[in-house]
C-alpha cells in the first residue's frame, strides 16, 4: 500500500534551514554540552536512521545498528544538506509492507541479535520521531554554544506537542 508521507517533510525542511544557518565551524565543532559530540553528528545520525528506512525498501529487515556512520555527513554541511534534500524526495511516498527490525541492546557482543515484525511505514514514523528528539539536543546546543544562531521555536518539538499547545492557547 502506498502511503503519502509528504506531510513528514518537515523534518527535511527545518533541518536544511538550519544548516544553512551554520557555518562549517559551527558544524563541527565539538560542544562540551554534547560530551565533546558536534551538531554534524547529531545531523549524521538522523540522516542514517532514514536511510535505513530507505534501504528497508528493497529488503526484507531494518537493522539501524548497521548504520554506515559516515564520517563526511558529520564534517561537510553542505554533503548532510544535499542528503537531505535527496530524503525529502524519496519519502514523498512510501509503499509499507512488514519487515523484520534486527537489532541488539547487548553492549559488548554481537549475535545476541533480536528479531521484531514491523513495517516500513512504523519505521518510518520512528526515524521521524527519533529525528525530532535528536532536533531538540541540537537546539540546545546550538543555543548554548551559538547563541547567534537563529533556531525556529517550532525546531524539535513532536506535532503533537505543537497542537496540544494551539488547543490550549484556543481556550
Amino acid at each position: 500500500m502506498c502511503v503519502n508521507t509528504g506531510k513528514a517533510a518537515f523534518i527535511f525542511n527545518q533541518l536544511t534551514d538550519l544548516l544553512r544557518e551554520l557555518d562549517d565551524l559551527q558544524y563541527r565543532a565539538p560542544l562540551p554540552l554534547f560530551s565533546g559530540a558536534s551538531v554534524g553528528k547529531h545531523v549524521r545520525h538522523i540522516i542514517e536512521f532514514f536511510n535505513c528506512v530507505r534501504q528497508a525498501e528493497s529488503a526484507d529487515s531494518i537493522s539501524y545498528d548497521d548504520r554506515s556512520r559516515d564520517q563526511i555527513l558529520e564534517t561537510e554541511r553542505l554533503e548532510a544538506h544535499h542528503a537531505l534534500v535527496q530524503l525529502k524526495e524519496v519519502f514523498m511516498s512510501l509503499n509499507d509492507r512488514p519487515v523484520t527490525l534486527r537489532g541488539s541492546l547487548n553492549p559488548v557482543e554481537n549475535g545476541d541479535e533480536w528479531h521484531m515484525q514491523s513495517s516500513l511505514l512504523r519505521e518510518f514514523y520512528y526515524a521521524v520521531e527519533h529525528a525530532i528528539h535528536h532536533m531538540a539536543i541540537i537546539k540546545i546546543g546550538l543555543q548554548a554554544a551559538f547563541p547567534e544562531v537563529r533556531v525556529p521555536d517550532d525546531f524539535g518539538i513532536a506535532p503533537s506537542t505543537l497542537r496540544h499547545e494551539q488547543q490550549l492557547q484556543a481556550q
